[in-house]
């Protein structure tokens, strides 16, 4: 059984050498070995220059023999080092704290007994998954060299009545007899959910027996114990408020999504061990580029760097060369997605500025809201003063809002969420607005961020308008929206970008400034503007040598950018109609388009932009 699981790790790991080090949790308690020798049996344990430098790859096939018994992590060989505080990297803060509630505790508990103050019992860590919350856990029984009590919900979950509570109980015995002890409780959440929500009585009864025993009543000794109960979650607000107490859980720490500042000191922590040629400055640049990663997704990186080093390497026949470059972590980082992402993340087309022709102005104003702050906080900071929280794009359809939006978030690097207006709203009530809640807590969760909404105009119609005032859904909607902008919680490094054609509908009270602090019109593309974009068209398509970007600039006037797009589509069908066989496009076919083509912008389109401009202007200048 120990083999047939040993060996599913290690096809995760894909690859071993001799002396390697593996850990894995078996039934709650972590544990380690060592690789002693690695034979290849047949032809399919070896890949074509890896038993050169002794590496080789696992397989269904692989067979593993375990020759000794598997021992804990406090019982390894000094030469193999255990986990301590400085192989965690980016938490300097959370663990100093922990250490003084911890150590303190376990190690000397009658400080606390003569100041008549009872020692801290719990702590609680929080946060998204794979931030390091059992990492700590295991840095911190390592130190204080403590016995470490592993809980999994499921292992102690039994039908039989009382049977659950009475392994609890023994696992809290076993702790006081083999004290200084650390009572570790993964997922805490689905062992002591909320009892009000619970459905069965075997939960109300688990969070019970939980509570008794964090009280220490049942303990002959509970002054005198030194055991500390560390409790982990991603779902905070789903446990029992009971627990949440002081007496019970004294500290709640969160494990929060690391910046730039920490992924920079897990970076140096992971490469230590990683035989590497990356600069300081590579590192800060990586650094700078993995919005939204953990620590997992960074070891996760350097990983699946290290195996296209290892594979490039064999491929180069340089086998004694074997070393992570800049590269390899380019490589692996496209290929890890953050954690912090994942449910909501959008392969975003790669649009440049470049491929968008024209509309100098805004994309100057774009990149100075949203670049700037990024490339030049400390000249924000300098002059005290905040980057734009909000940004409408509105303008006739057609006109590139949705392009310069995808074009922002490949240029700045950023995680981009985007949210389509009609999939927020539900018949339920409360649900509509849990909606957006969730959106901004993910995009807060994962700054830098930008939110892009286009058509806003769908979920922010003046107020009243959909019925009697502040009972419709939508009104709803936007309230909750307002809130997230400009409420209580501050919306720090997370952007909105809104796009719509209907400016004159949206309420008044989000164009405030605050709120969407810049308000863009993106015009129809003027004569330069039209000819850059058939320029960007043109190279993507073959044509006949003689065409005059000038001419066709000149005869498209009053086409959106889209317009012109459609005009050179429809040209190059016109010449297959004339032979299937055509090898370019010739200037008569894109006249023909042209002349064909029906603008879907009017005077009178363009009238009412600038008439809301104008009144816009008007109403901001008086007011």
């Amino acid at each position: 059984m120990l083999n047939t699981f040993v060996k599913e790790i290690l096809m995760d790991i894909k690859y071993l050498m001799k002396g390697n080090r593996v850990e894995f949790q078996y039934h709650g308690t972590t544990r380690s070995f060592f690789v002693e020798d690695v034979k290849p049996m047949n032809d399919k344990n070896t890949i074509d220059g890896c038993s050169e430098i002794g590496l080789y790859p696992i397989s269904r096939d692989t067979s593993v023999v375990i020759l000794h018994k598997v021992s804990k992590d406090k019982n390894m060989d000094d030469k193999h080092p255990e986990i301590g505080y400085d192989s965690i990297g980016g938490l300097s803060e959370q663990i100093r704290i922990i250490r003084g509630i911890v150590e303190n505790s376990l190690k000397n508990p009658e400080l606390f007994i003569q100041f008549g103050l009872r020692p801290p019992k719990g702590i609680l860590l929080y946060g998204p998954p794979g931030t390091g919350k059992t990492l700590i856990a295991r840095a911190v029984a390592s130190e204080t060299r403590s016995n470490v009590i592993c809980v999994n919900g499921p292992e102690i979950l039994s039908k039989f009545y009382g049977e659950t509570e009475t392994k609890l109980r023994d696992i809290f015995d076993r702790a006081a007899e083999n004290a200084p002890s650390i009572i570790f409780i993964d997922e805490i959440d689905a062992l002591c959910p909320k009892r009000d929500e619970v459905g069965n009585e075997l939960g109300k009864r688990i969070v019970a027996t939980l509570l008794t025993l964090m009280n220490g009543i049942t303990s002959k000794k509970a002054q005198h114990d030194r055991v500390v109960i560390i409790g982990a979650t991603n779902r905070p607000n789903a446990l029992d408020q009971a627990l949440r107490r002081p007496g019970r859980f004294d500290r709640e720490i969160e494990i929060g999504i690391p910046n730039v500042t920490s992924r920079h000191s897990i970076l140096l922590t992971l490469l230590k061990k990683i035989p590497n040629t990356l600069t300081t400055e590579e590192i800060n640049a990586l650094a700078s580029k993995s919005h939204g990663y953990v620590g997992a997704d960074l070891a996760a990186t350097c990983r699946e760097a290290g195996l296209k080093a290892i594979k490039r390497c064999i491929k180069e026949k340089k086998r004694d060369d074997v070393k992570v470059n800049i590269q390899d972590m380019k490589t692996a980082m496209a290929e890890i997605r953050p954690s912090a992402m994942r449910e909501i993340l959008l392969e975003v087309p790669r649009v440049y500025w470049s491929d968008i022709g024209g509309q100098q102005e805004i994309k100057q104003k774009l990149k100075e809201s949203i670049e700037w702050p990024l490339q030049h906080p400390e000249a924000f900071l300098r002059l005290g003063i905040r980057p734009p929280k909000g940004i409408l794009l509105y303008g006739p359809p057609g006109c590139s809002k949705t392009l310069m939006a995808k074009a922002l978030a490949t240029e700045a690097g950023l995680n981009f969420i985007a949210v389509k207006g009609p999939e927020l709203f539900s018949k339920w009530v409360g649900e509509s607005e849990k909606a957006v809640r969730e959106i901004f807590r993910k995009a807060r969760a994962a700054s830098p961020s930008i939110v892009f909404f286009d058509e806003i105009d769908a979920l922010t119609v003046k107020r009243g308008i959909g019925g009697e005032s502040g009972t419709s859904v939508a009104d709803r909607v936007l309230s909750q929206l307002l809130n997230e902008l400009d409420g209580i919680e501050p919306l720090v490094n997370v952007t909105v970008v809104a796009a719509t054609n209907r400016p004159d509908i949206i309420d008044s009270a989000l164009l405030r400034p605050g709120r969407i602090d810049r308000i863009l019109y993106v015009s129809p593309p003027d004569i330069q503007s039209r000819k850059e974009i058939f320029k960007i068209q043109l190279k993507k398509m073959s044509h006949a040598k003689d065409i005059n970007l000038e001419e066709f600039a000149t005869k498209t006037d009053g086409c959106s950018g889209a317009e012109i797009v459609a005009i050179c589509q429809e040209a190059a069908l016109y010449a297959m109609d004339e032979d299937l066989e055509a090898q370019e496009v010739r200037v008569d076919h894109f006249f023909k388009a042209i002349s064909s083509f029906t603008r879907r912008i009017t005077p009178e389109m363009i009238e009412f932009y600038d008439n809301f401009r104008k009144k816009f202007d008007k109403f901001h200048n008086t007011k």
